[in-house]
């Protein structure tokens, strides 16, 4: 990796010519993105494993869903909240940081559909989501281009199959795959089929990705699953967990939650679908994200499901992170998947504040602790943020089954209302 970043350069600050070497590589699968994937995979052993142990699922992508005027209907109220939430600011002012980076380089287009109002274009542009730059840091996105090689596919399947299976160890209906013992494959012995209903057995849910934003992914039983999907179920699984332990029995039946970021809404998408009676599940994010996140969840959950900013609210609250003041509270447990360690230190801080005065029970956190250096400035961690803003106590602390290098960490808001 570090040969990689050596010869290309690091994300923000690479030159012509090492982005025409790396379009170049990706056209043979030999990509920095490809690279990091398969150093991701937590079993090595299946590259070499003999013919036939790993099953090959195609790797497929689902064509874009026809824009109906439902969809546009959609686009005018996503184009209101946005409006609403910049309160007449320009749409380049609502981020800083990495962030900044990343609507200056992936989500400046988007901005300026929304900026044009122009709801039939911005219904089309959402139809293919997964294939955009756009979502790029939440998804693939574009990056699928890195799988169209020979290479690219068996990196990609490999990644996804090596997910599916640590999500079935970590639900408990395989056994776990040792390399003491030898036997790569262990959990594809009853064939994928047997996978796949032994996992929605114990989540009580298809796994099927939702046919929104043509994304793509592994055709495994007539199931899509996505590479980043494992991990998001995954999440949602651990999320339940924590609210049968540590939240008392009203909670567990009817929680309210509050998460910072988001991504496009996965999380919340998976966390619903097996537990259909939350009160509550509040979004919380950047202008420009909402509009994801709104799309993506009012599309696989049914637009009544969802509420944007300045709407009545629904099940589903997207707001944006300018408006804390306007919910609900006291509120279950507050989330944090993927996002902390990217956002300004301050920023994170504010977070942590308003949740000691706003949460009535848990912080759950799951997120990398590279602290990796991004234009200048180190990446922070989780639990120096709490230790320096105070009012928290960590009740757990594990790795993350599927997502190797992340750590989930459940803490009690000591001081919360």
């Amino acid at each position: 990796m570090k040969l990689t970043r050596g010869v290309l350069g690091a994300p923000g600050e690479r030159t012509g010519l090492a982005l025409a070497l790396a379009t170049a590589g990706a056209k043979v699968g030999i990509t920095p993105h490809n690279w990091r994937m398969l150093n991701s995979v937590r079993r090595s052993r299946w590259l070499y494993a003999s013919s036939g142990r790993i099953p090959q699922p195609p790797l497929v992508a689902r064509p874009p869903t026809q824009v109906t005027d439902a969809d546009e209907a959609l686009c005018r109220r996503l184009i209101t909240a946005y409006e609403a939430a910049l309160g007449g600011s320009p749409s380049g002012s609502q981020a800083s940081g990495m962030w900044s980076w990343i609507y200056e380089t992936r989500q400046r287009r988007l901005a300026e559909i929304l900026d044009r109002l122009d709801a039939p274009a911005l219904a089309l542009e959402l139809a293919s989501m997964f294939r955009k730059t756009f979502v790029l840091g939440m998804a693939p996105g574009s990056l699928i281009s890195h799988s169209e090689s020979s290479l690219g596919t068996r990196i990609w399947r490999l990644k996804t199959l090596d997910g599916l299976v640590s999500l079935a160890e970590a639900l408990g209906v395989v056994p776990v795959e040792g390399p003491e013992q030898g036997y790569p494959g262990l959990a594809f012995e009853g064939g994928m089929p047997d996978l796949v209903e032994r996992i929605e057995r114990s989540l009580g849910i298809s796994i099927d990705f939702p046919d929104v934003g043509a994304p793509y992914g592994l055709r495994i039983h007539e199931r899509l699953v996505t590479i980043d999907s494992p991990d998001q179920i995954y999440s949602a699984v651990r999320l339940g967990q924590a609210v049968r332990l540590h939240l008392d029995a009203r909670a567990v039946k009817t929680p309210s939650i509050a998460e910072i970021g988001g991504g496009y809404g996965a999380t919340c998408y998976w966390f619903l679908r097996r537990h259909e009676a939350a009160a509550r599940y509040v979004i919380i994010d950047l202008p420009i994200v909402n509009v994801l996140q709104g799309y993506f969840l009012s599309r696989a959950l049914g637009t009544s499901a969802v509420s944007l900013f300045g709407e009545e609210p629904a099940q589903v609250v997207v707001t944006p992170n300018s408006a804390l003041s306007t919910i609900d509270a006291p509120y279950d447990i507050l989330v944090n998947k993927d996002s902390m360690p990217e956002m300004p230190e301050e920023a994170v801080r504010e977070y942590l504040r308003w949740a000691r005065s706003t949460c009535g029970g848990i912080f759950y956190s799951s997120n990398q602790e590279g602290k990796v250096a991004f234009l200048g400035q180190r990446q922070g961690l989780v639990p120096e943020a709490i230790l320096q803003t105070g009012g928290f106590s960590r009740l757990r602390r594990d790795q993350s089954w599927v997502r190797p290098g992340h750590v989930e960490e459940i803490y009690a808001i000591t001081n919360g209302s």
